[in-house]
């Protein structure tokens, strides 16, 4: 059973994207997995690194698709990217450096900041720019 599920709620009604959400999904229940069935530093580590690498291209993706499609948002939408980007980069120098665990601020920023509040918030308000549906 996941930690987390995909549903049609997360959609932003792009195949992409909406793929790239559900790898992010899965990399979150990957790293739940491995934090909580105590996998060891080494396998936490690298399912983080996986995260920063995949959220690094993800975002670069989206914010492209922003641009092309004429997304009014895309420069504060760019600037919340940064901020996710920066503290998930901070967890993970805090993992490296530290013997403890940040498995319950990683989960709760990566569920509350992240899959709610960004991708049923902000990129929800991109989704009709995408499908040509410019007048929210």
């Amino acid at each position: 059973m996941s930690f987390v599920d995909w549903s049609q709620a997360y959609t932003v009604n792009n195949p992409s994207l909406d793929e790239q959400h559900q790898k992010l999904f899965a990399i979150i229940n990957k790293l739940h997995e491995a934090m909580f069935a105590k996998r060891g530093r080494e396998s936490v580590g690298e399912t983080i690194r996986e995260l920063v690498e995949y959220t690094q291209k993800h975002f670069s993706e989206e914010e492209r698709q922003m641009e092309l499609h004429g997304y009014a948002g895309l420069a504060a939408h760019k600037k919340v990217h940064e901020e996710l980007l920066k503290k998930v980069k901070e967890i993970e120098k805090h993992y490296q450096q530290s013997s403890e665990s940040v498995a319950g601020e990683m989960i709760g920023f990566l569920v509350s900041d992240w899959l709610v509040k960004h991708i049923l918030g902000m990129d929800k308000q991109y989704a009709p720019y995408l499908k040509g549906n410019r007048h929210q």
